[in-house]
């Protein structure tokens, strides 16, 4: 296994990537390294997505020296001497090799960097994400057994304190046993479960990070019924769905996002948003008020997904009885104070047929139908300003919505009788 391996399952932008970095180090005599997934997903044969890489001494120079010579754009990461630089061919990590203490469970770690490559890959998270090639060309670098753990089909931690120092760890061993279909080590499982009460330690941001990672995978269905089964939600004190009820909730979402029927570019999102959104209204749909709020109170939402969790709980808790043979009036009447991610969130999870197509056709269609008559035209037919106005304007709305007129002799047929019946 060699750096060939990477260059054969990487796209040709990212291997100029590789051939940038590599004659780079050569010029200023650094050591630097394709870590992480790119090896993993190479010595599995699968396609790359992404290639960081590690570097001995600071990273941070390294990258400002690449990014003048090779152009893209550098975020710098001070605290962790790391850098990230996006340019064709991806967004790609460059970190200094370091050594990591954690004072305490949950904290973010102290760093010393510019540790040789060796020590660097004791720091990480499983064994298989644990493997190093040198941009060199040098032969691949595992000192911890990653490659014995792929062939064996199963996710192993480093360390027993792994899940104690950073429990986030513990999403991301049930998202690579997902992602591979591996078995979780029977050691490294007890050192979850070890982890699990120092969870409400992590940072909101870490945890909605994390989690937001669960929810872009193909296989997140699964992650997060194992997370349950293994009493993640319950370590956080936050009541959701059943397991089974998860596994269905995300794997339909990873069903339907690519479908058009939903008009997703109303709600203003991009897909990787909406995925997030998604998954937190698996998480959320019909779990209670009590649920919603504590993980309102525990993660920095932005204010327009707060507000769609807040209001998906009072509609989830409409009748699906009220949705059934009711006029489209009536349905959009129940619907309207709803905005448009609440509506998907129910559209998504309502376990009632009439409810979830009365949410879409609300955001799809009803919710744009508008009398061809203004107010200016009620004032010219001498109708007094108040609050006869609105009732005109919604009656005609109404008779839109429900196909009892269907052009504008029909509207203006109708308003001349709303016009002549006693107000």
């Amino acid at each position: 296994m060699n750096l060939d391996a990477v260059r054969a399952h990487a796209s040709p932008a990212q291997r100029i990537v590789i051939e940038h970095i590599a004659a780079l180090a050569r010029q200023r005599g650094q050591r630097a390294f394709v870590v992480g997934g790119a090896v993993r997903d190479a010595c599995l044969g699968r396609a790359i997505v992404d290639i960081d890489f590690a570097v001995e001494g600071d990273a941070v120079p390294f990258a400002q020296a690449l990014a003048a010579r090779a152009g893209g754009t550098l975020q710098v990461h001070p605290r962790f001497h790391t850098a990230t630089w996006a340019i064709e061919g991806g967004r790609h990590d460059l970190a200094s090799t370091r050594s990591e203490v954690y004072a305490q469970p949950a904290a973010l770690p102290e760093v010393e960097i510019g540790v040789p490559i060796e020590i660097d890959l004791r720091r990480r998270d499983i064994s298989i994400n644990a493997m190093a090639l040198g941009v060199d060309g040098s032969a691949l670098l595992d000192p911890l057994g990653g490659l014995l753990d792929l062939r064996a089909r199963q996710v192993r931690a480093l360390h027993p304190a792994s899940f104690i120092d950073d429990p986030t760890r513990i999403l991301r061993a049930v998202r690579y046993a997902a992602r591979f279909g591996f078995d979780i080590q029977p050691a490294t499982r007890t050192w979850m479960t070890a982890g699990l009460p120092h969870l409400p330690a992590l940072s909101g941001e870490r945890l909605k990070s994390d989690l937001e990672y669960v929810f872009a995978e193909e296989t997140g269905g699964n992650a997060l019924a194992a997370l349950h089964e293994d009493g993640f939600f319950r370590a956080l004190g936050i009541p959701v769905p059943g397991a089974a009820q998860l596994r269905t909730r995300l794997d339909h979402v990873n069903d339907i996002l690519a479908d058009a029927v939903f008009p997703w570019d109303r709600l203003d999102l991009d897909q990787a948003e909406i995925r997030a959104a998604a998954g937190w209204g698996a998480l959320t749909y019909n779990a209670g008020g009590f649920a919603i709020q504590r993980w309102c109170d525990r993660i920095p939402f932005t204010v327009p997904l707060r507000e769609a969790l807040v209001e998906a709980g009072p509609l989830s808790t409409l009748s699906g009885q009220l949705f059934g043979d009711a006029p489209a009036s009536a349905r959009s009447a129940l619907l309207r104070g709803f905005g448009g991610l609440a509506l998907l969130l129910a559209w998504l999870f309502d376990p009632t047929p009439a409810k979830r197509e009365a949410a879409r056709r609300e955001w799809a269609d009803w919710r744009r139908v508008r009398p061809i008559t203004t107010g200016d035209d009620l004032r010219a037919a001498g109708l007094p300003p108040g609050p006869a106005y609105g009732r005109v304007l919604a009656a005609l709305r109404d008779a839109w919505l429900d196909g009892r007129i269907d052009d504008a002799t029909g509207e203006s047929v109708l308003l001349q009788k709303l016009l002549s019946s006693p107000r």
